[in-house]
């Protein structure tokens, strides 16, 4: 379906454009950690060549190839400025749920869900909570977007607070969370979760 999306340009999720509270997390990242951002459920890449081209070095991961395909050819037009910035990126077709634990040092100090929970079917939560504590150095920051559930509508899904609460702790401290409104209709929530072991 997302493939078919993508090929239509029916993507009202994509606006090429990163969101203020990724820009405003980056401003002051945590001390020590590496300039490293895992994006969830990346779509065309946005984010990861956002943050490439400040120096980042970052990894996109989602299972529509034909967004990681958009991705990768953005990624060779910005070359040069990612080049420039010291930073990289690369992006994967991969199940997020089952991204393979990255080692010690490869691990993430920022990791971006901009939406991908929303569409993971209830029964596979469990394993995109472990993948999420696996990837994230102690320390790290998982910026977490989501919409809540809306009477009568099935997919997306959506989570409630107290659903993410439970899912990720205890290797998760909340340290922020602010309601609003989805363009698509119904509440969203940001959620600021800091790793905590």
């Amino acid at each position: 379906m997302f493939n078919e999306r993508y090929r239509s340009g029916e993507t009202p999720w994509d606006t090429g454009i990163s969101p203020p509270e990724l820009l405003a997390a980056i401003e002051n990242p945590p001390e020590g950690l590496p300039r490293h951002m895992l994006d969830i459920g990346c779509g065309t890449g946005t984010n990861c060549l956002t943050l490439a081209r400040r120096g980042w070095h970052t990894v996109g991961a989602d299972f529509a190839p034909l967004a990681i395909d958009i991705a990768r050819q953005k990624m060779q037009s910005l070359a040069d400025d990612i080049t420039r910035a010291g930073g990289s990126a690369r992006f994967l077709v991969a199940d997020v749920t089952r991204l393979a634990p990255p080692a010690l040092d490869e691990r993430f100090s920022l990791l971006l869900d901009l939406g991908c929970l929303n569409g993971i079917p209830l029964a596979l939560h469990a394993d995109y909570a472990k993948m999420v504590e696996q990837q994230a150095l102690p320390g790290a920051l998982f910026l977490l977007y989501a919409h809540l559930p809306v009477a009568g509508r099935e997919r997306p899904r959506g989570t409630t607070p107290d659903e993410i609460d439970a899912l990720f702790a205890p290797a998760f401290q909340l340290e922020r969370r602010e309601m609003g409104y989805a363009p698509q209709g119904g509440q969203s929530m940001w959620n600021w979760l800091r790793r905590i072991s």
